[in-house]
């Protein structure tokens, strides 16, 4: 039995003094009656706590104040702290209120009361999101802003005593020298008062929305990659042979204009994962956040190369036991992206090796037959968007296969 409505706690009449019957809702609320008519609200915390008398205190607000009272007992306020808030409060704000108000003066009196710094909150949010992060400069760029934009200026001061108007100073000049980074500072300075208000530790959340600075940022011109027009790809391979570049980064920047893979992909291709027979070469998953040489979205990704440009990797290889496809000249490992995006600015100074990709994809719409936009896009290894998301899930391989191969001939001039 329970007595979940005002109308049922009047007509109530308990059979013996001091009789408790819930109200529902497993918030630990109970109305207690005598046979002499008096009722009372009382919250059940080990013992008995009496909230107030019925009808003064009325049924929604009782509810509210144990709803309140159970939750701060799951974070460890005691007996005593919940009657003397119970005592000195009328409503939920109030009880919390008086209940962490009696916690903080204890804390005083003892010597022990420690509110945490920002600095200390961002390390805690950042242990757990950096192993999130792909190692390099995604996993280095928010200890960067941290510590040059941030901590500088509020990494010591206690979280709860950090206003609005000091992270809009912060932040505003930001926006308007470098407003991606403002961005991200942004973005991290939301992220550690969110972990402070679900800590508890503060009561709302100062950081301004991006909207605030709007005054702030400069309507610039996106710079892209710098990207190559498709038909002078057979340009670049043939002014590639008459320069002093290692046989290594000539075959690594022909693997990137025929396979569309990024070059952190392309440098860091294995034998092993090479299929002798077939030609097929296989992209492991991203199992980890370290391994470096995997697809951006962190798929498995199979490609059976174009004959010709196996046999030419192939006749590179001089070494039957060394790792990577194509090793340094140099050093250990494989060869550096850095190595080919100099030889790619000695033909054109914007030019980039992601740049390749765009290329590629006006290729495909320009080229005689031309390719599908869906088989494109999965040859990047691009996430479908629309409906083809729902209606593109048949393998590609003989088609991405094929366009390979097309690339290949056209990159090198080899006549279909």
């Amino acid at each position: 039995m329970t007595l979940a409505t005002d109308l049922a706690i009047r007509k109530w009449k308990p059979v013996n003094d001091g009789e408790a019957i819930g109200t529902g809702g497993r918030t630990g609320l109970y109305i207690r009656g005598w046979k002499s008519g008096a009722k009372a609200f009382y919250f059940r915390a080990k013992t008995w706590i009496k909230l107030g008398d019925y009808p003064d205190t009325s049924l929604a607000m009782a509810r509210e104040l144990s709803i309140t009272a159970k939750r701060l007992v799951r974070e460890g306020f005691g007996v005593d702290a919940l009657r003397r808030g119970f005592a000195n409060a009328t409503t939920a704000t109030e009880l919390e209120a008086v209940v962490r108000e009696e916690l903080l003066a204890g804390l005083a009196a003892t010597g022990t009361i420690c509110a945490p710094t920002y600095n200390e909150l961002w390390n805690e949010w950042y242990e757990g999101r950096k192993l999130k992060l792909q190692e390099g400069p995604s996993r280095r760029r928010p200890e960067a802003i941290h510590l040059h934009h941030i901590k500088p200026v509020l990494g010591d001061r206690p979280i709860a005593d950090i206003r609005r108007r000091e992270i809009f100073a912060l932040l505003e000049p930001l926006f308007r020298e470098k407003p991606v980074t403002a961005g991200h500072a942004l973005g991290h300075i939301q992220a550690v008062f969110e972990r402070a208000a679900n800590k508890e530790l503060i009561e709302a959340d100062p950081t301004p929305r991006k909207s605030a600075f709007s005054d702030a940022l400069v309507r610039r011109e996106v710079k892209h990659h710098g990207t190559l027009a498709p038909e002078r790809m057979p340009d670049l391979w043939q002014w590639l042979g008459t320069t002093d570049a290692s046989d290594t980064a000539k075959l690594a920047i022909l693997t990137a204009m025929t396979t569309g893979h990024r070059i952190g992909v392309v440098v860091h291709a294995e034998w092993t994962h090479i299929d002798d027979g077939s030609g097929v070469w296989t992209v492991p998953a991203r199992t980890d956040r370290s391994t470096k040489g995997r697809m951006k979205s962190g798929r498995e990704y199979a490609l059976r190369l174009p004959e010709q440009l196996l046999e030419r990797l192939k006749a590179h290889r001089t070494d039957p036991d060394k790792r990577y496809v194509f090793e340094s000249p140099t050093t250990m490992g494989p060869i550096t992206p850095n190595a080919i995006r100099k030889s790619l600015k000695r033909f054109n100074p914007e030019l980039t090796a992601h740049g390749f990709r765009n290329a590629i994809k006006v290729w495909c719409r320009t080229a005689t037959p031309p390719v599908l936009d869906h088989i494109a896009d999965a040859f990047c290894d691009h996430s479908l968007r629309g409906l083809d998301t729902a209606y593109r899930r048949v393998d590609t391989s003989t088609e991405r296969a094929e366009l390979a191969a097309r690339l290949y001939n056209f990159v090198t001039g080899v006549k279909a």
